[in-house]
């Protein structure tokens, strides 16, 4: 980002389910810089996020800026949120009919490199993405997928490339394999269903005592209000062919807080299965154990394992071991998974107690100062002194390094071939003053083991944050342990035990150093750098074959990777490690872009930005059946991309944004690897003259092509289409992209005034989330902002600063409410550049505004918006977050809606209150943040937030609908 209940299994329709994606919202704050521009290269790419790199006190403050973004997306302008406001929403969309949008079939063309379907989406992929041959100074990570949070591995299926494993993406659903684990590693998903909501994967678990018996844990515990909300657990008997959702009203997705907090999302992080008694199951939350004696079907909890209901009680380590007579010991730790130090972190520490048959066990506190938990010897930058006092399940929080509980994020294992043997590993709260962390919060604090169930304790020497070296022997910590950390003990050696934080690294419970054996970040093929890369960074999952020491899978904000050699490691020697994507389509676009005429193109062309794996784009050739592989372009994390559709008569030219509003154009071959990307040319000296902005910094480019309208000059250099806007608080407009050269002091500012603040409050954190052109004409485009503000301008594209004339059409929030504005549309088909119609798609929920409820809203402007109209086109769509809304310039009556549950259509937006369809064929429900239809109005292409980019042949216009078939799964790769 709770009670005690009986819930019956059901299968698992989204009627059922009572709590709701609500949010891919990733951490975006590294830093990058191109090739050929005037800014000049870091020596290193930037570290993908998100994890801060560069300025790491300057981002911090910038991860409480992202806070406030997710705060405003759902809850402005009273902070309030109540998941009673999902439920009702995921009753009215069970209710909604799904079908497929009216009009006459698009013709298709039979020698397109696509066989689109006139009744569904086609994914695009990417499946995978490659990062070989990324614009210059990039990490390699080959190919990529997305964020992979769990992994679990059958015990029964034991021979190397016929093992049965489970993955689970960040909003992808689960995913199964059986032919685990090399290269040749496919993965097919396993929850996909027009009925089915997509979730959020925070844990997987294999029943012990049955290995087709399969709990999955939702929402995503990492760091708090970017993540996706509880949807309960589903549960699976026969291997992951069906599901059953068990406690949705149980495991809400809301974590109830303290007034004045931004609002945080519940998680079931933790799902074990007791292995002496299968009815018993165990689920850790944000909010403390919740218990249930029955295999799921009633719940009791939460439990809490100490007496400081003050404090956080977030299970972030849940440990099952079996003693004599049956009995089954529970270990838990207790530690907020948070970047800064909250001020309630007092509980976090490890406690143990017994299984019993009902209730709440009671807990004892197993890590204290006085059986060992305490710091060990002091390193260069480190906070503490030789043995200082951690104060472990103290009560009492932080204060500064030498007051309070110490702890942050604590993951634990024990060992499988000695219970005795435990591993902790801790976040620190206090800043690390080394070369890695450079005096941030968020760091590693360090590792303890015992060797007697937690008896006692001893600090692992050489896990200091300090002391870690990476592979090139530099400062190997780094601010990410509060999102990336995790502990898998060697099945068969309960001395030898892997460690993740952005990497992955191997000890030995008594030595003294730490080796890095990924290299995400120090790669350089050499020796043994060879065997241990490249592999993506920010890791989030450590899965051994059951009685293997060799085969161990890992997850990571890249998806999955591999190696049959764990048992070489050792303080010198890394494993060797294969990447395990195929078939996986978890890719989490911001915004994305389509070539010109796409669905009859005989090589139509996609670019999209994606979080943790930069902007990335594709020519598809020769007659692909299913999702392709695409080309990393710009590094860093991907925003907003653009397709200039006309070109230089040769090429087309794209533009791909990334962090920190830096923008980037190619105008040859751009989709092949080793394109020529240029360096950052972003407006305002290459910062935006300075300006607040969003961290994911929109842009658009007029594409021209509708009849009766403006259209981009032919292709040539200068030529194709130039005319581009970018939205920081004010709108900045360049008409130079055909150019040969395109610089930073090609962008001018729009404003007149030039300081023209377009939010409510300058003062505040507001911004600019949309900026559209007029389809039609280049004179004209559309802003909104998300304290809920829309504007629409007149006299673009004049080459000059200042000429524009932007009209506020707000209307004091009298229609529109006063939420976050997240998607705009202007209608292609008006007669006249001055007679504007547009479209505001609202974020948030109706109980926040309840004079002015809505999501989808309609402005009709007379001559230069003179005097504006707003009607409510909600009519019957759910009351969830609408993040982009667009008009089929085919037939204008036809509107899509993306949202965060997927899209939705009406045929028909002239009448008072429109009636919307669900569009599901072909389309898992993801969140979708952008929608563009292309040069020629063939295709709608749809950019998921956990699956990928979508497209769909825009029927034309006809009288009567096309018929409507039953909704249809996603085909499986």
């Amino acid at each position: 980002m709770k009670k005690e209940s009986s819930t019956r299994s059901a299968f698992f329709y989204l009627r059922v389910v009572l709590g709701v994606t609500l949010g891919l919202v990733g951490m975006v704050l590294g830093v990058f810089a191109g090739r050929d521009g005037a800014l000049r290269r870091p020596d290193k790419p930037p570290r993908y996020m998100p994890a801060p790199g560069g300025d790491l006190q300057g981002e911090a403050a910038g991860l409480v800026e992202l806070q406030q973004y997710w705060h405003n997306r759902l809850t402005f302008p009273t902070g309030r949120f109540d998941p009673a406001w999902v439920r009702a929403a995921a009753v009215q969309h069970a209710r909604m009919s799904a079908g497929v949008p009216a009009g006459v079939p698009a013709p298709l063309n039979p020698h397109s490199a696509l066989a689109l379907s006139t009744t569904s989406f086609t994914a695009l992929g990417p499946r995978p993405l490659r990062m070989t041959g990324c614009s210059d100074r990039c990490y390699n990570y080959t190919t990529t997928e997305g964020r992979v949070n769990t992994i679990a591995v059958d015990p029964t299926t034991t021979v190397n490339g016929s093992i049965v494993a489970y993955l689970g993406a960040v909003g992808g659903g689960v995913w199964k394999t059986t032919n685990c684990c090399s290269a040749s590693t496919r993965w097919n998903v396993v929850t996909d269903d027009p009925l089915i909501s997509t979730t959020a994967i925070a844990n997987i678990t294999i029943d012990p005592g049955n290995h087709n018996t399969i709990y999955v844990g939702t929402g995503d515990p990492n760091f708090g209000s970017f993540s996706m909300g509880s949807q309960g657990i589903l549960k699976s008997t026969n291997a992951g062919a069906t599901w059953t959702v068990l406690g949705a009203n149980v495991f809400g997705m809301a974590y109830p807080q303290p007034p004045g907090q931004f609002p945080e999302y519940n998680a079931v992080g933790k799902v074990r299965v007791d292995p002496n008694d299968s009815n018993k199951v165990l689920a850790g939350t944000k909010h403390g154990l919740y218990f249930s004696y029955d295999g799921g079907v009633n719940w009791t909890g939460p439990c809490f394992t100490n007496s400081f209901e003050t404090q956080r009680q977030d299970v972030t380590g849940l440990e099952l071991i079996t003693r004599r007579g049956g009995n089954t010991r529970i270990v838990v730790a207790i530690g907020h998974l948070g970047f800064e130090e909250n001020g309630a972190n007092g509980a976090n520490g490890i406690y143990s107690a017994m299984i019993g048959s009902s209730g709440c066990p009671s807990f004892t506190s197993i890590a204290t100062n006085a059986n060992g938990f305490v710091f060990g010897n002091r390193v260069i930058g480190s906070p503490y002194y030789t043995g200082a006092q951690m104060n472990a399940g103290s009560g009492s929080p932080f204060v500064n390094h030498h007051t309070g509980n110490q702890l942050g994020r604590i993951d634990i294992a024990v060992a499988p071939s000695n219970s005795n043997v435990i591993y902790a590993q801790v976040q620190s709260i206090a800043k690390n003053d080394n070369d890695g962390c450079r005096n941030s919060f968020g760091c590693q604090l360090g590792a303890w083991a015992s060797t007697d169930g937690g008896g006692t304790w001893r600090y692992m020497q050489g896990s200091q944050g300090g002391a870690l070296r990476n592979c090139q022997n530099d400062a190997g910590d780094y601010n990410n342990n509060w999102w990336s950390q995790g502990v898998a003990v060697d099945p068969n050696n309960p001395d030898r035990v892997f460690f993740d934080t952005f990497e992955v690294w191997f000890a030995t419970r008594t030595g003294t150093i730490w080796n890095d054996t990924t290299c995400g970040f120090s790669y350089n093929g050499v020796g043994q750098d060879n065997n241990a890369g490249p592999v993506h960074v920010d890791q989030h999952a450590l899965a051994f074959l059951p009685g293997s020491s060799s085969i161990l899978a890992i997850g990571n904000d890249g998806g999955v990777h591999g190696t049959i050699n764990a048992n070489i490691a050792n303080q010198n020697n890394k494993p060797t490690w294969f990447n395990m994507d195929t078939g996986l389509n978890t890719i989490e676009f911001y915004s994305g872009d389509i070539s010109g005429h796409f669905a009859n193109a005989a090589t139509p062309q996609a670019s999209g930005g994606a979080q943790d794996n930069g902007a990335s784009s594709v020519t598809f050739t020769g007659a692909p059946t299913g999702p392709v592989l695409w080309q990393l372009g710009v590094s860093g994390d991907g925003f907003y991309s653009r397709v200039d559709p006309v070109g230089t008569g040769t090429t087309l030219r794209f533009w791909q944004g990334n962090n920190d509003g830096m923008l980037h154009r190619c105008a040859s071959n751009c989709t092949a690897q080793n394109a020529p990307w240029s360096d950052n040319v972003s407006g305002g000296s290459g910062n935006w003259g300075g300006d607040t902005s969003s961290f994911i910094l929109p842009f658009d480019i007029f594409h021209g092509g509708i009849p009766g309208g403006d259209d981009c000059p032919q292709a040539g250099v200068p030529g194709g289409c130039g005319h581009l806007i970018a939205g920081t608080t004010r709108v900045w407009e360049t008409i130079s992209g055909g150019n040969s050269a395109f610089r930073q002091s090609s962008w001018y500012v729009t404003n007149n005034p030039v300081h023209q603040n377009m939010t409510k409050d300058p003062a505040s954190r507001s911004y600019i989330n949309q900026v559209k052109y007029s389809p039609k004409y280049q004179s004209v485009a559309m802003v909104c902002t998300n304290d809920g503000n829309v504007w629409i301008g007149f006299n673009l594209g004049s080459g000059a600063q200042a000429q524009a004339n932007w009209v506020d059409v707000t209307g004091n929030n009298t229609v529109v409410p006063l939420r976050p504005v997240l998607g705009i549309a202007l209608d292609p088909t008006v007669s006249a550049a001055n007679l504007p119609v547009g479209y505001a798609a609202v974020g948030g929920f109706n109980a926040n505004t309840p004079a002015t409820p809505g999501h989808v809203f309609q402005v009709t402007c007379t001559a230069n918006c003179g005097s504006f109209t707003w009607l409510d086109k909600t009519g019957d769509l759910p009351d969830i977050p609408v993040d982009s809304i667009i008009v089929n310039p085919n037939q204008p009556r036809q509107i899509f809606a993306g949202t965060d549950w997927g899209v939705y259509y009406t045929n028909d937006i002239t009448v008072a209150s429109p009636t919307w369809q669900r569009f599901e064929n072909g389309l898992p429900h993801a969140m979708v943040w952008d929608m563009q239809i292309d040069r020629g109005s063939t295709t709608l292409s749809v950019w998921t937030r956990s699956r990928g980019a979508y497209v769909y042949p825009l029927p034309g216009a006809s009288p009567q609908p096309t018929p409507r078939p039953r909704p249809s799964p996603t085909p499986r790769p």
